[in-house]
């Protein structure tokens, strides 16, 4: 069995816009159409029995329509997580509203809804997640583009959890896209309930430098993520299978410690 707690799909008037944008934008690829019934077809070809959805509202007035959608498209095969923006006014009746529907966490994504972690202002997100068990998913590091400003550091993280070691923390591209020095230098030694996937490394990393970066972390932390539509699930299977890692630590990756977070 294989879970892949790091996909995205998309309602597709969204998908119409924003992937051919991201192609534009960021000179990526962008090899799937971000539709369920696409992801689903990934997931029969690729062996992943279950993927977890990370939907993603960029403004606070987007969250509970966004969350609408990725619950009516869910099944046994689609994990649906919730999108939140740690600012909305309505914070904790969302997130009721998802734990209510057997939602186990939700997303965010700094660089894209432009905040710090470490903002005190984020302490109400933390606490409020901390309360109902719910895990908090989020990107962090850079993307493919050179911003002048980059929200979610490592560093930054790494307060957050000091603060809340209580809080079930997922760490989306190994603690830091194309900043894993910093990850290594401000996460690691940081502990606290922080979790790594490994979500769209190999664009970055090559296998080498990859397993070596998992071992760091220990396999135990590390969790399996495609980043699905901007990475063909089947390919990000073969390279955690290529990794200079033992079979345990393998299976640790690929589906045990995804299925002890997700219960």
């Amino acid at each position: 069995m294989i879970i892949d707690f790091h996909a995205h799909i998309y309602p597709p008037p969204v998908a119409a816009k924003i992937l051919p944008a991201a192609r534009r934008k960021l000179k990526v690829e962008v090899p799937g159409s971000g539709a369920p019934q696409d992801l689903l077809g990934h997931m029969s070809r690729s062996g992943i029995a279950r993927s977890v959805l990370l939907p993603l509202a960029k403004g606070r007035e987007d969250v509970s329509s966004l969350n609408d959608w990725i619950l009516s498209v869910s099944d046994e095969g689609l994990i649906p997580f919730g999108a939140i923006h740690p600012f909305m006014e309505n914070l904790e009746a969302e997130l009721d509203r998802l734990a209510g529907c057997g939602v186990r966490g939700v997303k965010i994504m700094p660089l894209l809804q432009e905040f710090y972690p470490d903002d005190q202002c984020c302490e109400r997100l933390y606490e409020a997640l901390i309360k109902r068990e719910m895990m908090l998913v989020t990107h962090t590091g850079r993307d493919p583009l050179e911003r002048e400003e980059v929200f979610g550091t490592p560093e930054r993280f790494a307060r957050v959890v000091q603060c809340y070691p209580e809080l079930k923390l997922l760490l989306a591209h190994l603690g830091g896209m194309r900043m894993w020095d910093e990850s290594r230098r401000h996460l690691l030694p940081a502990g606290g309930n922080a979790y790594f996937d490994t979500a769209y490394v190999s664009f970055y990393l090559d296998e080498k430098n990859m397993a070596d970066l998992i071992q760091d972390i220990g396999a135990d932390r590390v969790i399996f993520g495609s980043d699905y539509p901007w990475e063909i699930p089947g390919r990000a299977v073969e390279i955690i299978q290529r990794l200079d890692l033992s079979e345990g630590e393998k299976e640790a990756i690929l589906w045990k410690n995804a299925s002890i977070l997700l219960k």
